[in-house]
């Protein structure tokens, strides 16, 4: 049985927005005097929120009410983000190649044209996107952990790894925590490194203990290290949480 290294820094807990988000959400309705700019300004940050509730179909409407006031890159990328998630990759496509012909160089709108390439299975033009960008306000996740994704689906797990360490011991990783250490765990086994990889996938499970990948993945790890009934054990328990 492999335990977690303890000298490794111990994983923070994923930051719990939603609070603060519903909250947001609650306030009333956009009002007021607003120009033309604030307006669809404000639609547009509440097609953000939306979208990282969950809520797609009303993130859509809102960031097309952000349009129809004023036509904008950071407008359409709010709208390519949600479409993006709700599986409608062609418009989240054409929203982010609107972004891009109003300006060339707005970085959300290559983060979220990243993600889209990345669903798309277009991994080397999604790395382009993501070369390009950071974190982008309209994008639910994290583009740099997305750009190591790609650097592993393209066969470079070397760069997957290190792509992934400068996010882990960085400023902190926007999204879904628990990703970027499930990803370095994959790339750690395409290295030959399986006992490392499990490593990652104990920081995984700590920080996302119902998610099924966590035990999938570290499965694989188990068993590459000729831990047959580990492996078991937790491909037993992603069944179930898959099954629930």
């Amino acid at each position: 049985m492999f335990d977690r290294d303890a000298t490794q820094p111990d994983p923070s807990p994923a930051p719990r927005r939603g609070f603060a988000y519903g909250a947001a959400l609650a306030e009333p309705a956009v009002t007021g005097d607003l120009s033309d700019d604030d307006l669809a300004a404000a639609h547009r940050h509440r097609a953000v929120l939306l979208c990282r509730l969950g809520a797609y179909a009303e993130a859509e409407a809102a960031a097309t009410q952000s349009l129809a006031t004023r036509l904008t890159a950071a407008g359409y990328t709010a709208r390519a983000m949600p479409r993006c998630l709700a599986g409608d990759l062609q418009g989240a496509w054409a929203d982010a190649e609107r972004a891009l012909l109003l300006d060339a160089a707005h970085v959300s709108a290559h983060a979220v044209r990243g993600r889209v390439f990345l669903a798309m299975g277009r991994p080397a033009d999604a790395l382009a996107d993501f070369d390009r960008s950071t974190f982008a306000e309209s994008y639910d996740g994290d583009a740099r952990v997305d750009r190591a994704e790609c650097l592993l689906i393209l066969g470079e797990p070397a760069r997957a790894v290190a792509a992934c360490d400068e996010i882990i011991f960085g400023p902190g990783v926007q999204g879904e925590p628990h990703r970027v250490h499930l990803l370095r765990a994959r790339a750690y086994l395409a290295l030959g490194d399986p006992v490392t990889a499990l490593t990652d996938c104990f920081h995984a499970a700590a920080l996302s203990p119902d998610s099924p990948e966590v035990y999938e993945v570290r499965a694989e790890a188990y068993q590459a290290a000729d831990s047959a009934g580990d492996a078991s054990a937790d491909l037993a328990k992603a069944a179930e949480l898959r099954a629930a």
